[in-house]
């Protein structure tokens, strides 16, 4: 059964699309396909794995159909996510002559989806395009909310625009390759989102982990389909991260300089469940979030292999130096979303984020440790 989540943006109304989520969409492609690239002209960007596991053999779908496809790949990991690979893959573009009518195909992880929509936002002054996303973490985060972005070596994510696609395909099939690692990798998103957000949610996640491990069909889009749900109401109201939207930060300040440390050898949604649990544990050490609740928060997250005994290979004065260069920082000071319970964030003055001393967050790690 199809699921169709419709995303109408509070500050431009004329701009709409939808989030199709479901079992074979890829292969009824000319249901949604057709009316998005009348021209026929398309560009695939991938990365290599992707590509040869589904990229390749439907691009030559789409070439026996009448299609002019040019499929370009990269290789994966965080390294390609950078300016020289945007600049190649723009000017290979160029190069076979592909116009302002043509429609970009963003056919892998976040890592692709990051690239190629920051290509669509830019190319020619901006082209349509569809997030296809092959991964858990793609379906959850990176897909939903039109944030592209490219990596510098000052931080993750430090140059880009939010630059909505025309259409997100979510084809449930494409998880059937996923490992247990990258099933646990985009389940960290979600779980960050119910943190955040709605409590039912958390507790149907936690009680449902076994079965979300083993990809059971029904519990794995039921947890998709709310989590996207949850992060479509905040993009909604909050496009450019005014203030609401900042919510989906939660755990990503410690996250983020994790990933950095670690030369980005550590996995997004691993970081991110280690900046959980730091971030909840600031919450705690502040008086915010009960000691009940961060216990339960470690438990969860200790029962899908995020231990805090994996901070040990960090330092937290390197973590808060990086985190100063956070780039949702405001006048010199570390924003953090803080929990104030389940399903519920703190909040001063009305903002989401709010600045936290550095000694709190040193003493978090430390405790932690």
């Amino acid at each position: 059964m199809l699921t169709k989540v419709n995303v109408s943006l509070k500050a431009r109304p004329k701009s709409k699309y939808n989030i199709l989520l479901g079992d074979g969409i890829l292969s009824n492609w000319q249901n949604w396909l057709s009316i998005q690239c009348p021209d026929k002209q398309i560009v695939i960007i991938t990365d290599k794995i992707v590509e040869n596991i589904y990229a390749h053999s439907f691009s030559k779908t789409l070439t026996k159909n009448g299609y002019n496809v040019l499929i370009l790949s990269i290789e994966p990991g965080e390294e390609s996510k950078v300016q020289s690979t945007k600049e190649y893959l723009e000017l290979e573009m160029l190069k076979a002559k592909f116009g302002r009518n043509t429609l970009l195909l963003a056919f892998g992880g976040g890592i692709v989806g990051d690239l190629a929509g920051f290509i669509a936002a830019t190319y020619m002054r901006g082209i349509r395009y569809i997030q296809i996303p092959t991964t858990l973490l793609a379906m959850i985060d990176s897909s939903v909310g039109g944030k592209t972005a490219i990596n510098t070596p000052y931080g993750k994510n430090m140059i880009g625009v939010i630059f909505q696609p025309s259409l997100v395909v979510m084809d449930l099939a494409l998880l059937s390759s996923l490992s247990k690692i990258l099933v646990i990798n985009g389940l960290i998103e979600a779980l960050k989102i119910f943190l955040t957000l709605d409590n039912k949610s958390f507790t149907y996640a936690r009680l449902n982990l076994n079965k979300l491990l083993e990809r059971e069909p029904h519990t794995l889009k039921s947890v998709i389909a709310r989590a996207v749900k949850l992060k479509v109401k905040v993009v909604k109201i909050d496009e450019f991260e005014e203030n609401l939207r900042m919510i989906l930060n939660f755990g990503h300040t410690i996250g983020h300089a994790l990933e950095k440390l670690s030369n980005y050898h550590i996995l997004h949604g691993y970081a991110v469940g280690l900046g959980i649990l730091v971030e909840a544990k600031i919450s705690q050490l502040m008086g915010i979030l009960s000691i009940e609740n961060y216990e339960l928060i470690s438990r969860v997250l200790n029962s899908i292999g995020i231990s805090k005994d994996m901070l040990s290979a960090f330092n937290a004065d390197e973590i808060v130096s990086i985190a100063k260069g956070d780039k949702k920082n405001h006048s010199g000071k570390i924003l953090f979303v803080l929990l104030k319970d389940i399903g519920e964030v703190y909040t001063k003055n009305d903002m989401v984020a709010t600045p936290v001393d550095e000694n709190y967050i040193i003493q978090a790690f430390n405790s932690l440790l």
